[in-house]
Order: structure tokens, then C-alpha cells, then sequence
């Protein structure tokens, strides 16, 4: 956290001092959308790719699995894996995929038998889908990118089990843009099967793209969000109190942060849209609320100068430069 706010007038358990917490976005709804649609359809597997920063493991881990339950009337049989930046055997595949499942005699300190830990797992799926009175599984990777093709291969082999088990698999992959060339390297290095079955469709998770998306990004903490629970107190009303009374909002400044924003663009994209990572838009926006509760006048703090003072700072920048020259 960038500024130090007094723990007696402040609790540090608030999500934003705590940095536990997630702002629903439309990119995160038309995620969900696609998802959903791909579980209706049983497609066997699908992608989402975007650029880092975007805000799709936040859609993934904080939203996915209530908007699922909401569209489909019931609690799906879904397990989501975060995927750690590691090699994995075997052993440690399945052994990492039963702790996201939650089994219950999972032992988180020892590894099972790489044929062990697989028929566990596969006897897991089964049972959260009998669970759900369905015969279809649905199991979501994030930071898919990392996967090495043996890892996509044991995953074909659970995807066959499960089909003799008379249970279908739905494998989404959430990644970065790098999905795509590794979608062309099986297809050329004689994998093309597993990209036929898990990556025959695919859809892009995107940035902030218009002024109107960044003002209903600002209203989730105006309004759209609260704590503590139950008590109607949104993250900026619980901060910023007098200003809330008064009616001012951070809505009110969304013209002035995507005049910023545009005049942040590299110099290579001048004339044609980007999409704005929502990381760097929450930090600066963590920042100006976290001003305002020490004290800052209004019009200072919402200002043109410092909201590029505070995006520049959060090196928007340069991350702008790096996913522009990735496309």
C-alpha cells in the first residue's frame, strides 16, 4: 500500500488496505457469458486469452463460479486451478489439481503415486458431478500459458477416463496471448489432436476499452461495493465519508482519468484503440481514495495532473508500450 493510514480511524481488514478484494468489470460478465455458453454447448475445451494485468484470474477466482451458479439455477461441479510458474511431474500435476478440488483426504504435505494421484482425481470429478446430478465436469486452468505439452497430454488421458466413466470434461484455459502460438506449435508439432479438443474455440479477454467501461469500473467503488458486510458502506463511503455525503463520486471523474489514459497511449498507437489494464487503473484509483481519507482536497486529488502523476507512477507506461508490441 502506498500511503500508511492510521489504524484507529482505519481497520486493516478492509479489502482495500488488505488488497482483498475484486471489482466486477463487463470483461469479467462477457467472460462468464462465453464460459457459460461453452458449458451449454459441452464443448470439450476452450481458451480465453488477454494481456496481463487484465484482470482475468480476479474474473476467474472472485466471480466465475456465483455468475455459473446464477445462469444455471444450480452450484456446478467447476473446479478452478490457479497454476504455479513451476515444472510439474506427474505426481505433483495431479497432487496440485486434488487441493484445488478440495478432496477431503488429500494430504497436502505428501504427494501421491502419479497413478494414484490421477485415479483420485478422476474419481473426484465424477463424484462432484454425481453430487451435482449431472454427468458433466467442468474444470478451469488460470495462468494456463505455463502448461507444458506433457502436462496437456496427462490431460487428454483424464479427459478419455472420464469419457469411459460416461462423464464429460469441459477444460477452459485462461492465459495470456502466448495460448494462441501455443495453439499453432501443437498443431505443426504433431499434437494437433489435444488443440483440436481443447482449443477449438476461444475468445479474448479484454481491457478497459471505452470511457463508459471506466465509469462503471469507478462505480463499483462509489456504489457496487461494500463493507463491512451488511452494511451498505461502500469502499469510497467507507473512506471518504464527507465527500460521499456531499454527493461527489470518483464516477464523476471518469472523463477526466480517459483523457489521461488516451494521452497515455505509445506513441506507435496513437491513432487507434487500446485496451487499459485494469491493475494499473485500480492502483491509481486505491490511491487517490486513499488520499482523500488522509485529508487531500477534492479538486487536487481529482485533478488532470495528478491522475497522471499517479498512472505514471504505477508505471502504466511502460506496460502500455509492452502489450502494444505484442498486438
Amino acid at each position: 500500500m502506498r500511503y500508511s493510514l492510521p489504524h484507529e480511524k482505519f481497520d486493516i481488514n478492509h479489502p482495500l488496505i488488505s488488497q482483498e478484494y475484486a471489482v466486477y468489470t463487463p470483461m469479467i460478465d462477457e467472460m462468464a457469458l462465453t464460459v457459460g455458453n461453452w458449458i451449454d454447448e459441452l464443448r470439450p475445451g476452450g481458451y480465453i486469452y488477454g494481456a496481463s494485468r487484465f484482470g482475468k484470474s480476479k474474473g476467474v477466482n472472485w466471480f466465475l463460479n456465483q455468475i455459473l451458479k446464477e445462469r444455471f439455477g444450480v452450484t456446478l461441479p467447476l473446479v478452478i486451478w490457479s497454476r504455479r510458474e513451476t515444472q510439474y511431474s506427474e505426481s505433483e500435476f495431479w497432487h496440485e489439481l486434488l487441493i484445488a478440488a478440495e478432496f477431503e483426504f488429500v494430504d497436502h504435505s505428501k504427494r501421491p503415486r502419479k497413478s494414484e494421484g490421477f485415479h483420485l482425481f478422476v474419481m473426484r470429478l465424477i463424484s462432484l458431478a454425481k453430487i451435482a446430478l449431472r454427468n458433466h465436469v467442468i474444470l478451469v486452468i488460470d495462468e494456463a500459458q505455463g502448461l507444458t505439452f506433457k502436462e496437456w497430454l496427462w490431460l487428454v488421458g483424464l479427459y478419455n477416463a472420464l469419457d469411459k466413466k460416461n462423464t464429460r470434461l469441459t477444460l477452459i484455459s485462461i492465459g495470456s496471448h502466448q495460448m494462441g502460438y501455443k495453439h499453432e506449435l501443437m498443431s505443426v508439432s504433431g499434437n494437433a489432436h489435444v488443440a483440436a479438443r481443447f482449443m477449438s474455440c476461444h475468445a479474448k479477454f479484454h481491457g478497459i476499452r471505452s470511457q463508459d467501461e471506466l465509469t462503471y469500473v469507478l462505480l463499483g467503488y462509489d456504489e457496487a461495493s461494500e463493507w463491512p458486510a451488511g452494511s451498505g458502506t461502500s469502499y469510497f463511503a467507507y473512506f471518504a465519508p464527507e465527500h460521499f455525503r456531499s454527493g461527489k463520486r470518483l464516477s464523476s471523474c471518469a472523463e477526466v482519468i480517459w483523457a489521461v489514459l488516451t494521452e497515455l497511449r505509445p506513441d506507435n498507437v496513437k491513432k487507434r484503440n487500446l485496451e487499459y489494464p485494469m491493475q494499473h487503473i485500480c492502483w491509481a484509483i486505491e490511491s487517490a481514495i486513499f488520499r482523500l481519507a488522509l485529508g487531500a482536497n477534492w479538486s487536487d486529488v481529482m485533478s488532470y495532473g495528478t491522475w497522471m502523476s499517479e498512472l505514471k507512477k504505477v508505471e502504466l507506461p511502460l506496460h502500455l508500450k509492452i502489450i502494444s508490441n505484442h498486438g
